[in-house]
């Protein structure tokens, strides 16, 4: 037989599915992904336009001749018996593919030729396929076979065709994940396609990725790469080519000014003047052109991406392009990633303890479908793809696709076999500093295909909670890798707390940190496969591991080229979803081999601790004697120099303080703290093992950072969210390690709060309570201090709480001050969540029992449960302290005094889109420290007389009691602004109901049955209309805006004139509505006061046969909705976003007419009209 080798390309033109008439005629496949996958016969599609032949025929339709020689037909019309390679001499001589285009249809990843029974029927073009399609009848060769091709016996040996190297591809432009609907499209376009492709499991995966984004590559096109070079300069312009003209005339006139007699010298004066006067004015208006210019480049690129934006405003700058030449590159990388002791078998030395066989087994069954679902739910949507351009991001949204992967993953696990897809990794170097140009400043990141990724996350999950059941990785020492441990927190706290704890009792401790060099690179694959041996992983695991390392290529992109593939002889790649767990797996192996010779050191309460703490490639020893810190760090050497690693040699720190006690790694000295501070797991330890030095630190970066983020040109909602988001998460790690009393977290908040006051444009007096406080209104901002509370709390109940018993049953006590301690925070809220699971849940308000959300009991929570719980119990002290002292704040805690409003709460996109005078107003308008006459006369001892009338100028009396502004129309027109906004919804609300078919007095309710075979809707039909409009469909109402309302005479006759009438002559119903813009403390008053003036108007109007309800609503001056507002549109049958959407439209409507009045507050003058 014959057998091709040719890889397969299909390329997608247009987004359009296939017609059921084209459907009809693709002929059956063999094999599918999911059924049996037993079929050798390889059915491909034709690439046209490029040099690839495909196979597209089964064992039937060949036409065997001599020496393998079959009827070969040409789009061109020529046909002649000979082989594959006749064939492709032909195209290549005529041209015959170089001016084909592909065709614009869907179909063409469904053109499968027809199958026949006729084994000598010679072949012919099928007519459902496109005409430039090459039919090349040849049967796919079997993997397991070992008969020569009669290609090879016939014709002398070609050489290999050096495969095409896309080490990365240009990222397309998905959907947002939000476009549930084109999604949709997407997943039953690329389900239909990849369910025709017809062959092995392993070619379909080899072909899938390369399907999936030329699809997404004519469908929705890519994102075109950065050329890396500098852009022009823009042309300059009239101003600029003034200026430069004004500064050469000025030139000109001072050196004429040396030459010329007195008398002219005054005339060139005059000129000099001239210039100069022109030239302020223009170099004035050329800055102001640059900072707009600037500010508008730094709001762009915010918007842009904020969280870049962030990062590179904190991050030091790294940047650079490599200058080394390709070749000087690839000679490079195939030093690192070469072994030439690969083939050396490695022994694990005899005197290891051994371990017992393992009392769970490990799953070796193929994966399940929630395995696969988990694994690309946890993933990250925003991660780089691999070679083959696709992200996580499509098998998010395209369920059915990920299926279909799932389906050919079980086939290769049970044929054990790893595509080659899988095995082969895009590299970027990424710079490490500024100015990089030498290979040695950047590091690598691979990128693999995110398929293999989800693979090998299965088995890495498995892998791990085998080893972790059966007690394989010694937590206490290891805890990389094994999920449900903070193993930097852990290790850092305990390490520091014997530190300590030696230096405070005066006891021997002897501290060594150790890292290898290049461990991740340099840890040999024998290793990996011994440490597999000792801890029984199971046979069909480690050989699908191994097929994996056996084959792994990657290659590198600069700007300027690509190199060649690179074979992973040695190391393990970042980027990799098995390879931490597999290297954790061998760094375990070689402490077990060295950790037995010492024992570690033993507390007062008899606690043995390891000798040994390891993450990852960090090791710290912490022995008591100088004799047993030398034995075992001799034996660490020695199994490293036999794992063919290498030590690095860090620092020593002796007895808790410094000692002149030295260390060696075989010849090298290990320096002490005194000589060079070392960073361990995200700590710093220097001479004086003391965290003051660390604290002045943090309040320096504390600083800069502020000062960073007020020198950028973004208006103060955008700096806040710097600091939300950038300055403050960076902070929040060194104030959790390390020692920092809570006096100074205070000082640190005081600097935060002196910049944010100024970027929200309110006085120093006010208070934090209305920046952090969660009261009447919430900013989206969090306290310093609550958050190192949080994460101290955090901290104490993760020590407490671990699952290493070494570290619960010596939980060091965390040092926070004398003030503040965590410990008892801890114990406060444990019992307060206590007494609360005795009381168990109470009613707030007026709502029905069971109304309130039930919480989580304390006592039946989980570990995590309960570290969340005492957390919020935290954060709910913080805030009643709080609370407690606004209410001793008579100026701005006088919202603590108001009733039957709603709180209200500014997220990060309303803030965004406020003005900043508006959200200055509205944060002083609540707290009453806007300048006011009578807080000017308080502040400066200024006229508190209102400008209107002689009256005292409160802000009360400015909102709402001033006699002049009400004569004037202000607060009218404030009020029907209100109530414009209001009506339009209700309006909207009353035309939709009569809009609806007429409702039924009995409506059947009908159930809908879903056929076999069949999904369900993804979305459900309409819920039917509630509320009381939904019970008559001939609604009206009228406004009283414009004219004068006239109450309708059927209903009753009056002279009153509410707001809004909204009745239905076919129920009989009318509502009553009466609108008030009252000061807040008023609120209740006035619902009272309008209940009562329309109390005899609804009894005359049910003495008639009406069943009528005044709802008299009220909406504060600044913007504060009452309940009332709320239970009238909920009664109206508005909910959800649409009564968000009400009340935010109201809240505003209010605000700006108050901020309005405010602004007008001296003007005499009141030219608005409504």
């Amino acid at each position: 037989m014959l057998a091709v080798s040719d890889a397969i390309s299909v390329c997608w033109r247009h987004p359009l599915s296939a017609t059921e008439s084209q459907q009809r005629n693709i002929p059956l496949e063999p094999a599918r992904a999911g059924a049996q996958d037993g079929s050798t016969t390889d059915h491909m599609v034709t690439d046209p336009g490029t040099e690839t032949t495909t196979s597209r025929n089964t064992a039937h339709e060949t036409t065997i001749t001599a020496a393998g020689h079959t009827l070969q037909a040409c789009s061109c019309g020529w046909e002649r018996v000979t082989s594959a390679r006749g064939l492709r001499i032909h195209q290549g001589r005529k041209r015959c593919l170089g001016e084909q285009r592909q065709g614009p249809r869907i179909d063409q990843y469904f053109l499968r030729s027809s199958q026949s029974n006729q084994s000598n029927e010679a072949q012919r073009r099928d007519a459902n396929q496109s005409s430039q399609s090459i039919s090349t009848p040849v049967t796919e060769e079997d993997n397991t076979s070992t008969e020569m091709p009669v290609d090879e016996l016939t014709q002398p040996q070609r050489p290999l065709k050096q495969e095409k190297i896309k080490g990365h591809r240009p990222s397309v432009k998905w959907p947002k994940a939000v476009e549930k609907r084109e999604w949709e499209t997407i997943n039953n376009d690329l389900t239909k396609i990849l369910e025709q492709q017809v062959g092995t499991a392993e070619k379909k995966l080899e072909r899938m990725g390369d399907i999936i984004y030329h699809y997404g590559e004519e469908r929705f096109g890519v994102n075109e790469r950065r050329s890396g070079k500098t852009p022009p300069a823009p042309a300059k312009s009239r101003r600029q080519q003034e200026i430069e003209i004004l500064v050469r005339e000025r030139r000109q006139l001072r050196k004429q000014w040396k030459k010329v007699s007195d008398a002219e010298r005054e005339g060139l004066m005059l000129l000099q003047a001239d210039i100069k006067c022109r030239l302020a004015t223009l170099r004035r208006a050329e800055n102001l052109r640059k900072l707009r210019r600037k500010k508008e480049h730094s709001r762009t690129q915010f918007y842009k991406n904020p969280f870049k934006f962030v990062k590179d405003l904190f991050a030091k700058e790294k940047c650079g392009i490599l200058k080394t030449p390709k070749p000087e590159l690839e000679e490079h990388l195939e030093k690192v990633h070469q072994d030439m002791k690969r083939h050396e078998q490695i022994i694990i030395p005899h005197d290891i303890p051994p371990i017992q066989p393992p009392e769970f087994n490990l799953d070796t069954d193929p994966p399940k479908w929630r395995e696969v679902e988990n694994v690309v739910r946890r993933a990250r949507a925003a991660s780089a793809p691999g070679p083959n351009g696709v992200p996580y991001k499509l098998y998010k949204n395209a369920p059915d696709v990920l299926r279909f992967l799932w389906r050919l993953m079980r086939i290769v696990w049970q044929k054990e076999i790893i595509p080659k897809a899988w095995r082969r990794a895009g590299g970027v170097l990424i710079p490490k500093e500024k100015d990089a140009t030498d290979i040695s400043q950047f590091r690598p990141i691979s990128l693999l295909n995110v398929e293999g990724k989800i693979f090998f996350s299965i088995i890495a999950q498995r892998l791990s909670t085998y080893l972790e059941r059966n007690k394989y990785i010694d937590t206490s020492v290891q805890k990389a890798g094994i999920p449900g441990f903070s193993g930097c927190l852990e290790h850092t706290s305990m390490i520091w707390h014997q530190i300590q704890t030696a230096k405070k009792d005066k006891r021997d401790l002897y501290v060594i940190f150790l890292d290898l060099a290049n461990a991740f690179g340099s840890v040999p694959h024998e290793l990996l496969w011994e440490s597999f041996n000792f801890f029984h992983v199971p046979e069909p695991i480690t050989t699908l591991v191994k097929a994996y390392f056996q084959d792994l290529q990657l290659c590198f992109t600069t700007p300027d080229f690509t190199t060649t593939w690179q074979r992973l002889e040695v190391g393990i790649m970042a980027g990799c979803t098995i390879s931490p767990l597999a290297f954790t797996m061998a760094m375990e192996v070689i402490i077990r081999a060295s950790r037995w010779v010492v024992g570690g050191e033993r507390t007062k309460e008899g606690l043995r601790l390891p000798p040994i703490r390891a993450y990852m490639d960090d090791m710290t020893t912490l022995t008591t004697t100088a004799a047993c810190t030398r034995r075992l760090l001799a034996k660490l050497q020695d199994n490293i120099k036999w794992a063919r690693m290498k030590i690095k040699p860090s620092i020593s720190i002796v007895k808790g303080q410094l000692k002149d006690v030295r260390f060696c790694i075989g010849d090298d000295p290990i320096p002490t703290v005194s000589e060079q501070p070392i960073k361990s797991l995200g700590r710093w330890y220097n001479e004086s093992l003391r965290d003051k030095d660390q604290v002045q630190q943090v309040r320096q970066d504390i600083a800069d950072g502020l000062e960073n983020i007020n020198k950028t040109l973004l208006p103060g909602r955008l700096k806040l969210w710097c600091l939300q988001f950038g300055l403050l998460p960076r902070v929040m790690w060194p104030l959790t390690v390390y020692e920092v009393p809570i006096t100074t977290v205070e000082k640190m908040e005081r600097t935060i709060t002196s910049y944010v006051k100024k970027w929200l444009g309110v006085p120093r007096c006010l208070s934090n309570i209305g920046l952090y406080g969660k009261g009447v209104l919430e900013l989206p901002l969090t306290s310093l201090t609550e958050e190192y509370k949080c994460s101290k709390v955090r901290l104490q109940m993760t020590l407490k709480d671990s699952k290493d018993q070494t570290i619960s049953k010596a939980a060091p006590p965390l040092q926070t001050g004398r003030k503040w301690t965590s410990s008892k925070a801890v114990q406060q809220a444990t019992s307060a969540l206590r007494h609360q699971d005795i009381v168990g849940n109470i009613q707030h308000g007026r709502g029905g029992f069971g109304l309130a959300a039930s919480k989580p009991t304390f006592h039946k929570a989980t570990t995590s449960e309960r570290r969340k719980l005492v957390v919020e119990e935290v954060r709910r002290q913080e805030e009643t302290a709080r609370s407690a002292k606004a209410v001793s704040l008579a100026k701005q805690g006088q919202w603590t005094r108001w009733e039957g409003l709603e709180r209200r709460k500014i997220n990060w996109s309303e803030l965004w889109q406020m003005e900043a005078s508006n959200i200055s107003f509205i944060i002083r308008a609540v707290y009453d420290v806007l300048p006011s006459p009578k807080n000017l006369h308080q502040w400066y001892g200024e006229d508190s007389t209102c400008p209107l009338c002689p009256a005292p100028a409160t802000l009360r009396h400015i909102m709402t009691g001033c006699k002049t502004s009400l004569s004037q129309g202000r607060y009218t027109w404030r009020h029907n602004q209100v109530l414009k906004s209001l009506a339009a919804a209700l309006e909207t609300k009353r035309s939709a109901t009569n809009s609806l078919p007429p409702k039924t007095s009995n409506p059947v309710k009908t159930t809908t049955f879903i056929r076999e075979g069949q999904k369900r809707p993804k979305y459900p039909p309409t819920k039917p209309e509630t509320g009381h409009l939904a019970m008559a469909r001939d609604w009206k109402m009228l406004v009283d805006i414009g004219q004068q309302l006239i109450f309708p005479p059927e209903i009753a006759s009056t002279n009153l004139r509410p707001d809004m009438v909204l009745w239905s002559p076919s129920r009989k119903a009318v509502y009553i509505i009466e609108l008030t813009v009252p000061w807040e403390n008023s609120v209740e008053e006035a619902y009272e006061r309008k209940k009562l003036r329309y109390t005899e108007l609804a009894a005359d109007a049910t003495q008639r046969g009406w069943n009528a309800k005044v709802w008299p609503v009220e909406v504060g001056c600044r913007g504060f909705v009452a309940s009332s507002t709320i239970r009238l549109l909920k009664e109206l049958g508005i909910h959800g976003q649409a009564l968000r959407q009400t009340v935010r439209a109201v809240s505003q409507a209010a605000e700006r007419g108050s901020q309005w009045i405010w602004i007008k507050r001296k003007d005499p003058c009141w030219a608005i009209t409504s």
